[in-house]
C-alpha cells in the first residue's frame, strides 16, 4: 500500500504513482464536476507538450479513455470528444498552434511560421473545424505503419500492396514526411507538430498550473499493491 499526493507544487498529477494511471485515478476523485474534468484536460494537454513544440505523436494524449469510447465512430459525447474540444478551445484562444513544415535550425526558439494552422483558413474557427474533422475524427493522429500511404513511381500503395522493389529503388513514406494542410490523407502524428505559444506558456505557468495546485494540494490517495483505491484523504479546495 502507498499514500501519495494528488499533485505536487506546479507538477503533474499523481507523481507518486505510475503515470499511466493518472487519468483513471483523477476521474475517481470524489465530488468531481464537469468543470474539474475540463480543467484537468486543459492542464494535461498543455503540460504534455515537450519543450516549446513537439510532434503530436510525442504527446501523452489519453485518447482513448475506454475501449467503447471512439472518436471515429461515436455518435454521442464522451471523454474523448470533450478532450478534443478542449484542444480546440486552446487553439482558438491562441494558446497552442499546429505546424506541418520542418522547423528551421532555430526550432527550439521559433514556432510561429506562415504555414501554421492558425493562418490556413479565412479564420481560425474554420481552420480548427477542418483540422479536427480530418486529424482526430479520422484517427489520423493514431496512424500506424500499415496505414502509411507509400508513393512508388508516382503511384500510391500500402505496405500490403507495394510491389517487390529492385535494388536501389526507393519508396516515399507520406506519414513520416513533410505534408500539406491540403492533403489530410497524408497526415499523421509524426508529420504534424504542436506548440505552446508564448501566450500559452504564460497562461499555463502563471494561471492554470498554480490554480490547479491550490485546488488539489490538500488531497491525497491511498492505493493498495494492485492499484485499487482504498481511500481519499482530505478534499478539493473550492
Amino acid at each position: 500500500m502507498a499514500i501519495g499526493k494528488v499533485i505536487h507544487k506546479y507538477g503533474s498529477f499523481f507523481p507518486d504513482f505510475d503515470e499511466k494511471s493518472e487519468i483513471k485515478l483523477f476521474l475517481q476523485i470524489p465530488n468531481l464536476n464537469k468543470t474539474d474534468i475540463l480543467e484537468y484536460f486543459e492542464d494535461h494537454f498543455l503540460g504534455s507538450i515537450f519543450w516549446d513544440a513537439c510532434e503530436f505523436n510525442d504527446i501523452y494524449c489519453p485518447l482513448f479513455f475506454t475501449e467503447d469510447e471512439n472518436l471515429k465512430n461515436s455518435i454521442k459525447p464522451n471523454y474523448n470528444s470533450e478532450y478534443v474540444g478542449i484542444i480546440g478551445q486552446l487553439f482558438l484562444a491562441g494558446y497552442i498552434d499546429f505546424g506541418i513544415d520542418s522547423r528551421s535550425e532555430d526550432k527550439y526558439t521559433r514556432t510561429d511560421y506562415p504555414t501554421n494552422l492558425s493562418y490556413y483558413k479565412e479564420d481560425k474557427y474554420q481552420a480548427w473545424i477542418y483540422f479536427k474533422d480530418n486529424f482526430f475524427y479520422t484517427n489520423a493522429f493514431l496512424k500506424e505503419d500499415e496505414e502509411d500511404i507509400l508513393i512508388y513511381k508516382d503511384k500510391e500503395y500500402t505496405a500490403n500492396t507495394l510491389p517487390k522493389l529492385k535494388k536501389g529503388e526507393k519508396v516515399y513514406s507520406t506519414m513520416f514526411s513533410t505534408t500539406s494542410w491540403d492533403m489530410p490523407r497524408y497526415w499523421s502524428g509524426y508529420n504534424i507538430w504542436v506548440t505552446k505559444t508564448k501566450k500559452g506558456i504564460k497562461y499555463f505557468n502563471e494561471i492554470l498550473a498554480p490554480k490547479l495546485y491550490n485546488k488539489y494540494k490538500d488531497l491525497e490517495v491511498e492505493i493498495d499493491d494492485k492499484g485499487n483505491i482504498i481511500r481519499w484523504i482530505g478534499g478539493i479546495n473550492r
